[in-house]
This record gives structure tokens, C-alpha cells and sequence, in this order.
């Protein structure tokens, strides 16, 4: 309904097929100066957003980051961004099958309170995204037995001072994330395999997890550090390498090109095969 709403009240040119729904590479940021929208269609502006939010929230994970961006701009967007908004509304309105993929792995019989569930994290951060505030984008995701359970695209609340400090913190809120379906499951008296595994594709983020020196460099990361070590210690969570190329949630932070694009949203996307539809154009 939500995507037959974007083809009826916006005026969108599908004659190029859109592969991703955001130019790759593209961030988009705020400007002082320069043509402003006016109010008639910073209004429609909003309301896209609002529909974009919703879908991304409830059912597709793949415009997590496009939306991100074009959610940033609630009062003074420019042309730029209201194109941006524009490309995004038409990804989604050539891709109506797509959607959040659940399937999980593993068979639980609802009786057997021995079976242990498998919590599983990935996370990912682009350092210093934003030009003006030098916030780090942080994007991660919580498997519950292999489906995704929790899946974020934000700014970070604070500045990172590098790129492995911009890890930690995804790292560690991905953490939280994974201690609340614990319990959550915990609570419902079922059993978690412990301990879970957290992924992350920056070594020196997980080198300082796994080692309890701390220098000078990591004092102001001091709790968030010493959070995810107690959890290593008391084997509730094991913090693994992983490859940038094998890390999903890589999407989730930066715009990707079509190939990295599916090949990301492939763990949690149920995706249509790809076609240009005897359409004029890809991108």
C-alpha cells in the first residue's frame, strides 16, 4: 500500500531502472547557502520521508542508510536532497517484492527447554561522515538464529577520534542490543548458546576487546571498553574478525554500488532478480 502511494502522490519518473537506492558514494550534508525548497514542497518532502521511515522500519532493511540521510532534512532541504528522496522513492517502487527476509535456522520442536537459541552480532561504522559535526555513521545487526532481529543505520551520538574508537562504540551498542534479546529470551525461560558471537571487521577494535591493557588513547573510551570485556570475561560474548568484503552491515553505513549492494542485503533481504524491466537505463 505504502509503495502504491509513493507511484500515486509523487511525480516519479520511472523510465531509469534505480539498482540501489542511493547514489554510490554520495553523502549527502547539510548547506547554509544555496536554493532552499519552499514550503509547499518541503512539506511533500516530509511526507515521503515519513513513508520512506516506516517501510525501512517495518519491512525494508536495504534503504536503512538512504533513508538515514534523507531523514536528516526536515526543514531547509535543498534540490540535491529532495532528488535523493526522489531516487529512493523510485528504487522502492521498482522493487515491490523485495522485503525483510526471515528465515531462520535451526528447528525448535516449542516443547524442549533444553534447545539453545544463537544470538549472533555483526557491526560496522563509516569514521567522520558528517563534514560538520565529524560524527561517525554506525550500523549493526542482531541474528536470533539466524534471522535478523534488530537492525540500526544512525549517526553516533558522539565524536569518534578514530576509526577504531568509531568501531568500539557500534561494537558495543550492537552489544547492548544482544544482551536485550538475551534476556528477553531468558525471560520467556528459553536457553541462549553462550557465548554469543559479535562480528566486527576492524582488528584494533577487537584486539582492545579481547586484551585488558589500556593506554592513553582508550581512557575516554574507558566504560564502553571495559562493558564489552566483562562480557568476554564472563563468556557471555566473543568478539570475532571478519572481513569488510563479508560484513553485511556494510550497506548499512555507506552507499554501496549495485554488485556490494545485493551482495550485502542478500543475508536479510529477500530479493526479486534483478531485471531492467525493457527499461531505458540502469544505475
Amino acid at each position: 500500500v505504502l509503495i502504491q502511494s509513493l507511484s500515486e502522490e509523487f511525480d516519479l519518473d520511472l523510465s531509469k531502472k534505480h539498482r540501489t537506492p542511493a547514489v554510490p558514494n554520495l553523502t549527502l550534508q547539510k548547506t547554509e547557502d544555496g536554493p532552499k525548497l519552499d514550503e509547499k514542497d518541503q512539506s511533500l518532502y516530509r511526507k515521503g520521508v515519513g513513508k520512506l521511515i516506516h517501510m525501512m522500519r517495518w519491512s525494508r532493511p536495504d534503504v536503512l542508510n538512504a533513508t538515514r540521510e534523507v531523514s536528516r532534512f526536515g526543514q531547509g532541504a535543498n534540490p540535491a536532497q529532495a532528488q535523493a528522496l526522489t531516487r529512493e522513492m523510485k528504487y522502492c517502487v521498482q522493487t515491490p517484492e523485495r522485503g525483510l527476509l526471515l528465515k531462520p535456522t535451526g528447528v525448535w520442536d516449542g516443547i524442549d527447554k533444553s534447545y539453545k537459541f544463537v544470538v549472533k552480532g555483526v557491526s560496522d561504522s563509516e569514521f567522520a561522515k558528517d563534514i560538520v559535526t565529524r560524527r561517525s555513521v554506525g550500523g549493526h545487526t542482531v541474528y536470533l538464529c539466524g534471522a535478523p532481529v534488530m537492525l540500526t543505520s544512525k549517526m553516533q551520538r558522539i565524536v569518534a577520534a578514530s576509526v577504531t574508537e568509531a568501531e568500539l562504540i557500534e561494537g558495543c551498542d550492537c552489544a547492548q542490543d544482544m544482551m536485550y534479546v538475551m534476556r528477553l529470551m531468558t525471560y520467556m525461560k528459553l536457553q541462549v548458546e553462550l557465548p554469543m558471537l559479535l562480528y566486527m571487521d576492524n582488528q584494533g577494535a577487537i584486539d582492545i576487546l579481547n586484551n585488558w591493557s589500556s593506554t592513553g588513547r582508550t581512557r575516554h573510551m574507558d566504560t564502553k571498553v571495559k562493558f564489552a570485556r566483562e562480557l568476554k570475561e564472563a563468556n557471555i560474548m566473543k568478539f570475532v574478525w571478519v572481513p569488510t568484503k563479508e560484513n553485511e552491515t556494510d550497506t548499512q553505513t555507506k552507499n554501496l554500488h549495485g554488485p556490494d549492494f545485493e551482495k550485502c542485503n542478500a543475508k536479510y533481504v529477500g530479493v526479486d532478480k534483478y531485471s531492467s524491466g525493457g527499461q531505458t537505463g540502469v544505475s
